[in-house]
């Protein structure tokens, strides 16, 4: 999708009365909760991360576990910890395996397309890796994925990437089933309408747990200072060379450092003007779902989804192992305001304008029965389609993310600051791939050169990038 840049103001700073997740709900026991450090902020650092979900734990373990480890770093942080889009996401980390590859073949070409796929796969065996070494209890499950269409055009649509991904030699063989066969397919996926199915390696965890873990680690053996309830309000320096150094203002006072990372998503703009309108905000809305007995126990999905119909309509789901709560988001083809989701920067929950769309609310309470066979249980000794009291909808939420016009992130050195760095516009896909970028970061952070990353050349935030997506974006709108 494209859009012009002046159409979106300033996206601010994260609202102070947010919404609880179902992740944040089970946390309040959290050590991590109100947390600081230090009772007052240090005079000067090496290194300030602003943000602490993914991007911001993430780059700082692999910045304080690498080689060349920076003597002090500093985290703030405008809410509690964890408390932006990484806690509010579905827990889905699933890598694209050819979803999208067309279209980013037709904006970067095939080299970089190819890259790009191949990134998320190596950021799904890298949070596996991660997880197992830590001994993180996140609640990780690794396993497959369906990417499920309910109409021909949605079908036609993947089918059409799956078979550019595989004539370019994009690695199909042992990583993707796929099903056209209409009866197997909606046999698989037990879901009423399905036309094509494919299977794919991806994994499901508890956001929440794994920044914590990762940010406790920090702080307890590395040395992390976190700040939590400090908004940054400005960032600035007087001297624009190879030894500048960055004055961080909040309302708590001012913190000098020689490097600073923008671990802002959504929100970057705020502090980087040079990226309003090239990272915009955007509200998603995501549910818990308790499932009735068909889907509990033995009869559990085996598999987390996604399923598209129509242009670009879509829904995300999985079922957690632990509990059987089933956590579904999207549901934005049911908003009549779908204006309202681009540029919104409110993730109170609250009905209305601006805040959570109750017509989304009302289309989660519906949805399971609605694409899903068996929902209701043939043998309940209830009548009709009734739930038992305690099953079905429980809960629904918002959280913000932060789109770029080419959906990739911006990741690298901001070009014409030296030492400020950026780890954003994740476009609703970090969990595929954050943890890859935060190590190719950190490595850039500790005086390592592009080439010892894997980034791919695309990511770079250069001014070039962001001058020629608007006008590349709008040559291929039709993608």
């Amino acid at each position: 999708m494209y859009y012009e840049a002046e159409s979106y103001p300033s996206p601010g700073f994260p609202v102070k009365n947010p919404c609880l997740s179902f992740w944040l709900q089970n946390t309040r026991s959290s050590s991590l909760l109100g947390h600081r450090t230090t009772e007052s902020l240090p005079p000067s650092v090496d290194v300030v991360i602003i943000g602490s979900g993914l991007s911001g734990a993430a780059t700082a373990h692999y910045l304080l576990t690498g080689s060349n480890p920076p003597k002090s770093v500093v985290m703030l942080e405008a809410r509690e910890a964890c408390d932006g889009a990484t806690g509010r996401n579905g827990g889905h980390c699933r890598p694209y395996v050819f979803q999208g590859y067309h279209e980013y073949k037709k904006i970067f070409g095939k080299e970089e397309a190819l890259k790009i796929i191949a990134f998320d796969m190596a950021n799904l065996h890298l949070m596996t890796e991660l997880i197992e070494k830590e001994q993180i209890d996140c609640d990780f499950w690794l396993g497959e994925s369906y990417e499920t269409c309910l109409d021909q055009e949605a079908a036609d649509k993947r089918l059409d990437s799956y078979q550019v991904f595989e004539e370019d030699g994009g690695p199909i063989e042992g990583v993707v089933k796929m099903t056209t066969d209409i009866d197997e397919a909606k046999r698989l996926t037990r879901m009423r309408n399905a036309v094509l199915t494919a299977s794919f390696p991806a994994a499901s965890l508890f956001p929440y747990k794994l920044v914590s873990h990762l940010l406790q680690l920090c702080i307890s053996k590395y040395g992390l200072n976190l700040q939590t309830h400090t908004p940054v309000t400005a960032v600035g320096t007087s001297a624009q060379t190879e030894d500048a150094q960055w004055t961080i203002t909040t309302p708590r006072g001012k913190v000098v450092a020689n490097k600073v990372v923008f671990a802002t998503n959504a929100y970057t703009a705020t502090l980087l003007p040079e990226f309003l309108g090239n990272i915009v905000p955007g509200q998603g809305q995501c549910s818990a779902i308790v499932p009735t007995p068909s889907y509990s126990g033995k009869g559990m999905m085996d598999k987390t989804c996604c399923y598209s119909w129509g242009k670009d309509n879509f829904d995300y789901l999985i079922q957690r192992p632990k509990d059987g709560i089933i956590i579904l988001g999207g549901g934005k083809g049911s908003s009549p305001h779908p204006g309202a989701i681009r540029g919104c920067t409110n993730d109170s929950g609250r009905p209305g304008e601006g805040g959570k769309q109750a017509e989304i609310t009302e289309y989660f309470k519906s949805a399971m029965d609605k694409y899903f066979g068996g929902w209701h249980d043939p043998n309940s000794d209830q009548t009709g389609d009734s739930l038992r009291s305690g099953e079905g909808f429980l809960y629904d939420w918002t959280g913000i993310m932060g789109f770029t016009r080419d959906n990739i992130p911006f990741v690298g050195n901001v070009e014409g600051k030296p030492g400020a760095y950026v780890i954003a516009g994740h476009c609703g896909h970090g969990m595929a791939r954050i943890a890859s970028c935060a190590k190719g970061l950190a490595m850039l952070i500790s005086g390592g050169s592009w080439s010892d990353t894997s980034l791919p050349e695309s990511f770079r935030p250069t001014k070039k990038r962001m001058r020629q997506t608007s006008q590349t974006t709008k040559n291929n709108e039709e993608v």
